[in-house]
């Protein structure tokens, strides 16, 4: 069925009314949202509107909406538009179109004219942040540049001299306010001019013209000569090849510095509302490049011949890490899969091996923006974001000390985990274990990336390795199991054996606190089987050379395998047997949210087991493991009195 135009209007107005009354806050806390996914889309769109009167000699701005709103654009560029002039009744035609359409108007007046105001206009789903207007080149009719700034791009509305002369001077006015702002600038309007003239070649050494201009849009019955554009501003100049053209790196190097990339490009057939025809664009904006990443790298899963750095960045990327023993000679290394490097999304990991033992390293995070990628086209963003450097070390494969410190139940507890890093301020540690419900129930990706990086991000997880093992309350909600894309564990499990040191640490994921047929649970879990498997796993670690050759042996787990205090003690009874007979010097436990030490074991178990506090900062704890000169040392930082102590293991 179709809806006549009028009728169209009327129902627009209705519903624009309803959500005024209706969604007031809601209404002001949108004003100045954006797309937040980047790169930036946009559908942008310019209209000549000749005052609101069609080719029929009907002025009939419910028309004009209607066509305007079938553009589908985030922002509109509006020439020839009159305020409370006689011809048009005393209309405000730009607010009585935004009001159908429920859109925002900014206005721009160039010249007084019949009791009312005539210019442009800019039609946008969003206000913007602000606004200005500078005066143009124009000695029979007045031009101006209207200018509105949103959260991601700036969008200026312009009507041009009909006056070559004038145009070019008006084209430095232009490039300079475009100039003056740190993001995509894109103006449009009619231009009068040809794709052809002086103007327009001028303005493409600067311009990234996004529209067909092959097409003509003017007159709007039959079109003749194409004088209506939407540009976008170079701000990276000319398109070219990134980087060093080096024997390693030649190969890969992109074109980058691209001011949009066109999606799709559209002159309207609408041949009587104005005598002008609609043109759009459906573009991709480069991200600036210091917004492509604002979190630092963590570092995870290090070994003493790799580690790997994992990323976030605010869009997709080609991605790569330059290291080296010092900042000058730099290696380069990328995450390849099955000869394809991994560029479809923002969370990147890069393994950086081969690296020697006990080495210091330094590295730079690496990132150009893949702004599309198809079958035969790749186009990417501006200039490539270096990171500063970082540095770590990678651990011994020989013995030798080190220091580790131990976090637990944290829960989201910034005021805890504050104190506790003041406890531990002055240790220079090595690698740090949160030994569970450290990142609680992870409701969504940007929950979890929230939780991880108020954990590495204070420590220098940049330069300092961190291990997440899993606590009963990880395991919980939407994104738990998402968890495994954004943390390192070793060999792809929960749990895991490795070597630091001299010492070796045996990490286990004893799961949820409460059976598997808990009703919660919804028949989703199946954490008997994972304990099973353990237990081979156990098994096999005890006996291999990697466990008999450390002189030390460290025992963690989230929930105690000893010292326990729930009722719910599966792994006690299903491990207990073959880890209480196991040579390890302590055993490091959490869960129960308060601090327990026994020097003599529990349950059957002959060596120590510690019992981290928490999660309020009175009852928190760090526990800080040491190994130096051949002997292991376990210092236990609190408030809480009865838990602070310092124990050598023998």
């Amino acid at each position: 069925m179709t809806i006549p135009t009028k009728a169209r209007a009327t129902m627009r107005i209705i519903a624009t009314l309803l959500l005024t009354l209706l969604s007031v806050t809601a209404a002001v806390s949108q004003t100045t949202a954006t797309t937040t996914a980047l790169p930036l889309r946009l559908r942008v769109a310019s209209y000549n509107i000749h005052h609101g009167e069609g080719l029929d000699r009907k002025t009939d701005f419910a028309r004009l909406a209607a066509t305007l709103d079938g553009l589908n654009a985030d922002v509109i560029a509006v020439q020839e538009v009159d305020s409370m002039t006689s011809r048009t009744a005393q209309t405000y035609a730009l607010g009585t179109m935004a009001r159908l359409m429920a859109y925002h108007d900014i206005y721009g007046p160039a010249i007084d004219f019949q009791g009312g105001k005539y210019g442009v206009g800019i039609l946008s789903r969003h206000r913007p942040l602000r606004v200005t207007q500078h005066e143009l080149p124009g000695s029979r009719e007045r031009r101006t540049l209207l200018v509105a700034e949103y959260a991601d791009f700036v969008f200026a509305c312009t009507h041009l001299s009909l006056d070559e002369e004038e145009r070019m001077r008006s084209l430095p006015i232009i490039i300079s306010t475009a100039e003056s702002y740190d993001k995509p600038f894109i103006v449009a309007g009619d231009w009068n001019a040809r794709p052809q003239s002086a103007f327009i070649k001028a303005l493409t050494e600067m311009f990234q013209v996004c529209t067909d201009t092959a097409t003509p849009t003017f007159p709007a019955d039959k079109p003749t000569a194409c004088l209506d554009y939407i540009a976008v501003y170079k701000r990276q100049g000319e398109a070219r090849r990134s980087g060093k053209a080096d024997s390693q790196w030649a190969p890969y190097r992109p074109y980058v510095g691209e001011a949009a990339v066109v999606c799709s490009s559209t002159v309207v057939q609408e041949t009587a509302a104005s005598d002008h025809r609609p043109v759009a664009a459906e573009l991709i904006l480069p991200t600036p490049t210091d917004r492509l990443m604002t979190t630092p790298p963590y570092l995870q899963l290090a070994t003493p011949t790799s580690v790997d750095v994992m990323f976030q960045t605010n869009s997709v990327c080609h991605c790569w890490i330059e290291y080296g023993t010092d900042t000058l000679s730099l290696r380069r290394k990328r995450t390849l899969l099955d000869g394809q490097e991994v560029c479809f999304d923002t969370d990147n990991t890069i393994r950086l091996d081969s690296l020697a033992p006990a080495t210091r390293y330094y590295y730079r995070v690496c990132a150009t923006e893949l702004l599309m990628k198809r079958s035969y086209e790749n186009h990417f963003g501006g200039d490539t974001l270096r990171t500063q450097f970082y540095s770590f070390t990678t651990p011994s494969d020989r013995g030798g000390d080190f220091t580790c410190v131990i976090f637990n139940d944290l829960h989201e507890n910034k005021a805890a985990y504050d104190r506790l890093r003041q406890l531990i301020s002055g240790i220079d540690y090595d690698f740090v274990v949160f030994n569970g419900d450290c990142l609680p129930e992870p409701s969504s990706r940007s929950h979890a990336l929230s939780m991880i990086h108020s954990l590495t991000d204070p420590i220098g997880g940049a330069c300092k390795p961190s291990i997440f093992l899993r606590g009963n309350h990880e395991i919980r909600n939407f994104y738990s199991a998402g968890m495994h894309h954004l943390i390192g564990y070793y060999g792809g499990k929960t749990y895991c054996a490795l070597t630091w040191g001299d010492t070796r640490i045996v990490m286990l994921d004893c799961g949820e606190d409460k059976p598997d047929s808990t009703s919660v649970y919804a028949g989703l879990n199946d954490f008997d089987q994972l304990r099973r498997d353990q237990l081979s796993f156990i098994t096999s670690e005890l006996k291999s050379k990697a466990f008999r050759r450390a002189h030390h042996h460290v025992l963690i787990s989230h929930i105690p395998v000893f010292g326990n205090t729930d009722s719910y003690r599966p792994c006690t009874s299903l491990w207990g047997p073959v880890l209480s007979k196991a040579p390890f010097d302590i055993a490091i436990g959490a869960h129960t949210h308060k601090a327990a030490f026994h020097p003599d074991g529990a349950d059957g178990c002959p060596y120590p087991v510690m019992i981290g506090g928490g999660p309020s900062p009175s009852k928190a704890t760090a526990i800080v493991l040491r190994s130096h000169n051949g002997k292991l040392t376990m210092q236990v930082l609190s408030d809480n009195k009865e838990a602070s102590r310092t124990y050598e293991c023998r």
